[in-house]
């Protein structure tokens, strides 16, 4: 009998820890406001600026219309910062993707944990994990910053032996330092496949990416192993640097 897989222990930690704060009533006094299928709910005394409520809204919905999902309703505790955040026991950088619920803070970009929301709308998290490749990768390039992903991953400065990592270990677990790099790998393959064949791909993943390889023959054309050679390929022509072959 299959088990439903169990969130991360961080993030149980975290959600336990948000539970105990609203049995406190410590949200009561945020401030509210709608904007399209999201709900903020604001820190006090944090003057948000003029169109960031707006900007994430639109994001969302543009967004959605580009994985082809119904965005959902999601509510979105919006803090000054991570400090502000990790005062009372919370990393605001975070989304609960089947309870819809966001705790972010005013600096982030404005699409990456919405977009997490809308990836369970495409895809179970069962089968695309919060912090795997594929995930951070859609959360990063539709991130709504606009940012070249192939441009931010170079600028990392990373070594050989980080590139070439296999695209396997990072299935369930993504270093969030090496987020840029999942998001060129979705630059990369919209680029070369088309933005059909990506989400097609994002559809099919199951169990955290277990069935990689054989989609990515039937979808991409090539083994997993030789799509993850032909991005690095892809890199080296913009770094002018031998990178090309991962490791085994």
């Amino acid at each position: 009998m299959n088990k439903t897989p169990q969130k991360p222990k961080w993030m149980e930690e975290t959600k336990g820890r948000i539970d105990a704060l609203q049995k406190e009533h410590f949200f009561d006094n945020w401030s509210k406001q709608k904007h399209g299928k999201i709900t903020f709910y604001v820190y006090p005394t944090l003057n948000v600026p003029g169109g960031w409520f707006e900007q994430r809204a639109y994001i969302y919905r543009i967004n959605a219309e580009k994985l082809g999902v119904k965005a959902p309703e999601v509510a979105f505790f919006a803090y000054p910062s991570i400090e502000v955040g990790r005062e009372i026991g919370i990393t605001p950088s975070i989304t609960f993707v089947k309870e819809r619920v966001i705790h972010g803070h005013i600096k982030q970009s404005p699409g990456h944990e919405l977009t997490h929301v809308l990836l369970g709308e495409l895809n179970s998290t069962d089968n695309l994990p919060a912090n795997g490749l594929w995930s951070e990768g859609i959360c990063v390039y539709l991130d709504g910053t606009e940012t070249d992903r192939k441009k931010h991953a170079l600028s990392l400065n990373l070594k050989k032996e980080v590139l070439r990592t296999p695209w396997l270990e990072w299935r369930k677990n993504m270093p969030a330092n090496l987020y840029p790099l999942a998001g060129s790998i979705v630059q990369y393959c919209e680029q070369q496949f088309g933005w059909n064949k990506v989400i097609e791909y994002l559809r099919e993943v199951r169990k955290s990416g277990a069935n990689d390889a054989e989609f990515s023959m039937r979808i991409f054309g090539f083994p997993y192993f030789e799509l993850q050679k032909k991005w690095l390929g892809w890199l080296e022509k913009e770094a002018g640097s031998g990178i090309t072959q991962p490791a085994s």
